[in-house]
């Protein structure tokens, strides 16, 4: 990449117009997309005034990846954001406080007595990212759920850290089964659904069919092709279908504190002001970012897994606020030659630190390093430069190898833009 075109970063005032707004981030997202990065529907707001309101559709590629306004896509884990919700109703109701601990609703959880509702709203609970093996199962019961969650370890003491953990969300969607009247989907329909009048929002679990469903796409080998069915029928914590407008909707009423007392609303956003939550599964990408200090409202939701996310993410909301950004360009990394007296440095084993029954082993053959992960899939890394390496020339994704205690490398690998640390176990 010329020096010139590394540094096209355009910055603009917080002074523009809402139309000069409204010109930018449609810019970006054209390119995104003429890049064959994203596919899907944008709404995006300041002070409740809209400035884009946009379908985005990749050309050239199969039918049944094109959308429309009234798409409904999965969601996947924003739909915790009505998980969180449904507990703060409980709280309004008195059937739970968020100091209350859980062994006082499930007698038999191991550290129960340590973990607080409240360390599992915000991830605070010291239990992992997954249960562990939980790619093997088509479904799972919340009783069988709950049961699998008892036999995880505590990866810090409840309170002390944060870590993403979809182990806690399993856990408070079962919390509102058991403590609703009539159960935790009766709860959410009442509660959320037809409260917020959310008439294109649901759980894709129980749907026997679905007009104007997104299905979902992902690339491999430089191809967009559909993913497979037992991708989209999963059990994960209310694995809802929604629309750009529902979740813009529920946005906008949310705030109001008509329909939650006004500290619980409050209590949703936390301590920055902010309600911010990514979902991805393949086929699938969403993101909710909702600020009551910077009145910035940013939805998207798409049916394309290849999504360069924390880049997008980061980008639209610098270009909201005035601050550095940078419009998509086409990507081509070259490879160079490292000897394999470096490259063997970086061989081992290495596991997630946000799951540690993820394991990635780095091996050495012919002059080339390749990665395998826990299924023993293998992937033949490139250097880019002695550090960082590269799997598709065509994206700013790949792996980095970082010097660290006791003169050890890590492995960073960045994917769709998020990167997630390792650390070395072998």
């Amino acid at each position: 990449m010329k020096l010139l075109n590394f540094f096209f970063i355009l910055i603009f005032s917080v002074k523009l117009s809402a139309q000069q707004y409204s010109k930018e981030l449609d810019q970006y997202f054209t390119a995104l997309t003429d890049l064959k990065n994203f596919n899907g529907n944008v709404k995006i707001a300041k002070d409740n005034k809209v400035l884009l309101d946009k379908t985005y559709t990749i050309s050239g590629e199969d039918k049944a990846l094109l959308v429309n306004k009234n798409s409904k896509f999965i969601i996947a884990s924003v739909s915790k954001i009505f998980v969180k919700y449904g507990i703060l109703k409980l709280v309004e109701q008195g059937k739970l406080k968020l100091s209350d601990h859980l062994n006082q609703y499930i007698s038999d959880f191991p550290n129960g007595g340590k973990i607080s509702i409240e360390n599992l709203l915000f991830h605070q609970s010291g239990l992992p990212r997954e249960i562990k093996d939980y790619e093997k199962y088509d479904h799972l019961s919340l009783e069988k759920t709950i049961e699998l969650a008892k036999q995880e370890s505590l990866q810090f003491e409840p309170g002390t850290q944060t870590l993403y953990s979809n182990v806690g969300y399993f856990i408070l969607h079962y919390l509102i089964d058991q403590l609703s009247d009539k159960g935790y989907w009766h709860f959410i329909q009442e509660e959320i659904i037809k409260k917020y009048q959310l008439k294109n929002t649901g759980e894709f679990n129980s749907s026997r069919s679905l007009s104007d469903f997104a299905y979902g796409f992902s690339a491999e080998n430089g191809k967009i092709i559909p993913v497979s069915h037992s991708s989209i029928n999963r059990f994960e914590t209310g694995n809802y279908f929604s629309t750009i407008d529902d979740l813009y909707s529920f946005s906008q009423q949310l705030i109001s504190g008509k329909n939650l007392r006004k500290d619980l609303v409050l209590t949703m956003f936390g301590k920055d002001s902010q309600l911010i939550q990514a979902g991805g599964r393949p086929g699938y990408r969403a993101y909710y970012y909702q600020d009551l200090k910077s009145g910035i409202t940013f939805i998207f939701t798409s049916n394309f897994t290849d999504i360069p996310f924390q880049k997008v993410t980061e980008d639209i909301i610098n270009l909201l606020n005035g601050q550095p950004y940078r419009i998509p360009q086409k990507i081509n990394r070259k490879a160079i030659e490292v000897s394999d007296e470096v490259l063997k440095q970086y061989t081992g084993k290495f596991a997630l630190e946000a799951d540690l029954s993820q394991v990635f082993t780095v091996i050495l053959e012919n002059h080339f390093l390749y990665i395998l992960d826990k299924d023993g899939e293998k992937t033949k890394i490139y250097p880019e430069s002695p550090t960082s390496f590269f799997d598709n020339p065509g994206s700013e994704d790949g792996y980095q190898f970082l010097i660290g205690e006791n003169n050890q490398y890590h492995l960073m690998i960045i994917s769709t833009g998020v990167k997630f640390n390792t650390r070395k176990i072998q």
